[in-house]
């Protein structure tokens, strides 16, 4: 049977035309237009009115084209993707004054023997939130809604895909149920959930907590009368089983846009967050019903402490993500440390210990066809390190994602023209990334499947900045391997580590 191959289109930029991003246009007009007003007004002395036509524009190229490297970073940008990025770095010192402290207490009551209060508190990084419980099918699960970002969340856990130990044929049949459950809520103009994320996450288990189980058991006064065949026969099982050092862990996020529809279907539940909660509620059940469907299956929708062990988990990998004992308030961990530019650090309460991560974002996704497991250097390529992988798609319906194709395909057919016309070579990967795209169109109108666009990102955690470093370099290794291109996210990790967390961002 011939494998099947999947295509992946180019970045698209946000500008009007052309390659580049619409702030880096602005800059390169504005450098344009103030040479010419200079120009003009110093038209009389003819010395004077170049430097003023020149200089301004000379500048603004500089600004968008120059290559720049700051200290204590890892990746070179234009000058003006530094300026943006270092002004986000300046607020996020101003605001935390470098280390982000929690509020919440560890333990203790009040003098009236209450608790203390739960109120949670977002590190830098985090848009406000606030957390509703709700029921699906039974089961206890919690709604985010975040206010600053307009936007609804809700999470399933669901069980490993097990895509690597399946035959071409299996992987294909479970990519296109899974094309299904995204039909399903992108296809529908008037569904609220366009935006959907898969975590991967992999964290490091106890590979001896069984031979410590076993110890325990061996001097309990449970098994001190048990025949000494017994007690053989169980250590020769105990020693045959491998035990694996990792442990994984997936999850589907659901993402709904804080509307005018979701407001009115809100207040038809309920009042206030309560009624908005209850139809994000449904919207869970429904993608519940879908991955079912889409032959995954559903664990359990995230509650509070499911939800709290998770993100608790990723700032803290030595918390347990199975401690589900945790309240809302204890999170987020008790620092964290945005002074570095190449990391963020974070350290639990009653720890001297803190944990480095680091993000990279996907910029450069796969430009030749490639079969459905190209991810498995990232997944099953690391054994030893502890990251999350989180892909966002943001769903659109079949007739606007055409569209959409029609626009990029006619604006990569006229930036190769114009380079044709220049006497330029034409890269090779944007003559590939053209053809993608014009043939992802055919597919597209042919099948009436639903558009997305698609972005990526990963955190790996490590104990110290030097590990962490080595990490990085493994990382970036394995994602060439997976036809991937990455950029670690320097001087912004904070607020980029919260794109693996289970809250749907990263995208616009």
């Amino acid at each position: 049977m011939s494998s099947r191959t999947y295509q992946f289109g180019k970045h698209r930029p946000t500008g009007l035309v052309g390659r580049r991003d619409l702030g880096e246009q602005v800059v390169l007009g504005g450098g344009a237009a103030t040479g010419i007003l200079l120009g003009y007004l110093f038209s009389s002395v003819t010395a004077v009115a170049a430097s003023g036509l020149v200089l301004p524009i000379l500048l603004a190229l500089v600004v968008v084209y120059a290559p720049y490297r700051p200290r204590g970073t890892s990746q070179r940008r234009t000058l003006y993707r530094w300026w943006r990025i270092n002004r986000y770095h300046r607020q996020a010192l101003r605001r935390t004054g470098g280390v982000w402290v929690s509020p919440a207490f560890e333990a203790g009551v009040g003098c009236n023997g209450t608790p203390p209060d739960a109120a949670l508190a977002e590190p830098e990084g985090i848009v406000g939130m606030t957390w509703v419980p709700v029921t699906v099918r039974g089961r206890e699960a919690v709604v985010v809604l975040q206010p600053e970002a307009r936007c609804v969340t809700a999470t399933l856990e669901i069980a490993s895909p097990g895509l690597g130990g399946k035959e071409v044929g299996e992987q294909v049949v479970a990519l296109e149920r899974w094309g299904e459950l995204l039909d399903a809520f992108g296809n529908v103009e008037e569904h609220p959930v366009k935006r959907i994320q898969v975590l991967a996450r992999q964290m490091k288990s106890d590979p001896y907590a069984h031979q410590r189980f076993i110890a325990q058991r061996d001097e309990s006064a449970a098994t001190a009368d048990a025949p000494q065949w017994l007690k053989d026969s169980y250590d020769v099982l105990a020693n045959a089983v491998s035990t694996s050092a990792e442990e994984h862990r997936y999850y589907l996020t659901i993402h709904a846009k804080f509307t005018r529809d979701l407001a009115a279907e809100g207040a038809s539940r309920g009042t206030g967050d309560e009624g908005v909660a209850g139809a994000m509620a449904a919207y869970l059940e429904e993608l519940w019903s879908r991955a079912e469907d889409a032959d995954l299956s559903v664990v359990a929708p995230l509650d509070e402490g499911r939800m709290a062990a998770f993100i608790r988990n990723s700032y803290d990998p030595d918390h347990a993500i199975w401690d589900t004992d945790l309240p809302q308030a204890h999170a987020f961990p008790r620092n964290v440390d945005v002074r570095h530019g190449s990391h963020v650090a974070t350290r639990a309460a009653g720890s001297t210990e803190s944990w480095f991560h680091a993000t990279a974002a996907v910029v450069g996704w796969p430009t030749t066809p490639v079969g459905p497991d190209f991810l498995s250097p990232l997944l099953i390529g690391m054994p030893d390190v502890i990251r999350t992988i989180s892909i966002t798609q943001q769903l659109e319906p079949n007739d606007k994602a055409v569209e959409r194709m029609l626009a990029e395909d006619t604006n990569n057919q006229a930036e190769m023209h114009r380079d044709r016309q220049r006497g330029k070579n034409i890269d090779p990967r944007d003559q590939i990334a053209a053809t993608a795209t014009g043939s992802r169109g055919m597919s597209l109108a042919a099948s009436g499947a639903a558009g997305s666009a698609v972005v990526g990102y990963i955190t790996i955690s490590s104990r110290n900045a030097e590990e962490l470093e080595r990490t990085k370099r493994t990382t970036a290794s394995r994602a060439r391997n997976a036809h991937l291109r990455v950029e670690w996210l320097d001087l912004e990790h904070a607020r980029a580590f919260a794109t693996t967390l289970p809250f749907a961002g990263g995208i616009k």
